[in-house]
């Protein structure tokens, strides 16, 4: 449910920030600049806040490539922004960081307590990026005889067969980040049900990481060989698989949620855009748990020259109810329970991750959970290309495992 923060105790929280802050009011703030996400979006966005408060609200983009670039630069150089957007705590950074653990209006803001490092809560975000979703052509299915999409794996290995026999094909992937991207966002609901927080049980030797995902490297192997997955689109670029599925000539795409944009820019469709939680290994269990990750988090840094109005700054982002509409219309964001508008597929994501029974961590892992090494989304990405070339499973699940004991 949706917390709206009132003006009043804004501006009367809001009188100048902490004993460094000075009489300026001003607020700087570094933030992810996009296309769509602009200068001109931000000061919109943060308007309401100044007007109410008399603060100024200072938007910088990063100085170097990007903000996670930029932002331990300015650390190291004593010109550190009040606020951070878009990127999360690691643990040179953490020290530098407000711990919000403390304040009641953040607990409640999604995915929190998933990303705590320790006892401590750096982020706060304002939606959830959902992983787990498989897009499809709902044309598609009339002609290939599919009622009903999926909800265990044999259903959709049987399914594929009927798209590739349609004259579609069967299911859309990619080269580059994509290709690892996708086996994971396929996987994450079925690998949650069979090994919860998987991250934690390698970190603790527990598990490894080629048995929780060798079960997945078979099924992938197997639409390989049998020419559901076309083996040319692992040199195929993201962007051109996104055309291919928009062009109608594709069954399913796995994708996260921020490909909704995509869909709802390209306008009138040949054909109806449907979207699905992956399966699980049994209907029963359907849906599984839905990988996520927080979406617009922001972070305060501990003793900035206006510290206090910053984090009555990020209060009003990730809790005034049209701060968080306009931000999750903004960018093919989503909140659970949230009742911002959206269109057709978008109200079927919201649905999907309303209706998900738990969020989990995806890849590397986030907060407490999380893999005993960094570097993982690369390197699964190679290893499930190898799928491509003639690697079995086996060979992928021992490969993966031996670069998780040599980099732990």
């Amino acid at each position: 449910m949706v917390t709206v923060v009132s003006m009043t105790l804004l501006a009367a929280c809001s009188s100048g920030g902490n004993a460094g802050g000075g009489g300026d009011g001003e607020i700087r703030m570094m933030v992810n600049l996009t296309d769509n996400l602009n200068q001109a979006y931000w000061e919109k966005l943060v308007k309401p806040f100044e007007d109410k408060t008399g603060l100024k609200v200072k938007i910088e983009g990063p100085s170097g490539k990007s903000v996670a670039e930029s932002f331990p630069q300015q650390l190291a150089a004593g010109t550190a922004p009040d606020v951070i957007q878009s990127i999360f705590p690691d643990d040179d950074t953490a020290p530098e960081l407000l711990d919000l653990s403390g304040e009641k209006w953040a607990a409640g803001t999604p995915m929190f307590d998933d990303y705590a490092m320790g006892n401590a809560h750096y982020a706060v975000g304002v939606g959830e990026q959902a992983q787990s979703l498989v897009y499809y052509n709902k044309t598609a299915f009339k002609k290939a005889g599919i009622s009903e999409p999926p909800a265990a794996w044999d259903e959709f290995t049987a399914d594929l067969g009927k798209l590739k026999k349609a004259g579609y094909t069967a299911m859309q992937t990619a080269g580059q980040y994509q290709t690892g991207l996708q086996l994971q966002q396929l996987d994450h609901p079925t690998l949650n049900i069979a090994h919860p927080k998987w991250q934690t049980a390698v970190k603790d030797k527990k598990l490894s990481v080629g048995d929780a995902y060798e079960p997945m490297f078979r099924k992938y192997a197997d639409w390989i060989k049998a020419g559901y997955v076309a083996k040319s689109d692992v040199g195929l670029d993201p962007s051109q698989a996104d055309g291919n599925f928009i062009a109608g000539k594709v069954g399913f795409y796995p994708n996260g949620s921020w490909f909704t944009s995509t869909v709802d820019k390209a306008g009138n469709l040949p054909f109806e855009v449907g979207v699905f939680s992956p399966p699980t290994d049994s209907a029963g269990s359907h849906p599984g748990p839905q990988g996520a990750t927080m979406a617009d988090p922001y972070m305060v840094l501990k003793g900035a020259k206006h510290e206090d109005d910053a984090k009555e700054l990020v209060r009003y982002l990730v809790t005034d109810a049209t701060a968080i509409a306009t931000q999750l219309e903004a960018d093919g964001v989503f909140r659970q329970g949230s009742t911002a508008k959206h269109s057709a597929v978008g109200t079927q994501v919201q649905s999907i991750l309303d209706d998900a029974p738990s969020l989990v961590a995806v890849g590397e892992g986030m907060g407490n959970t999380r893999l005993p090494v960094t570097g993982f989304n690369p390197k699964f990405t190679e290893v499930a290309q190898s799928l491509y070339t003639g690697a079995t499973p086996e060979q992928a699940a021992k490969s993966i495992d031996q670069w998780v004991d040599e980099n732990r």
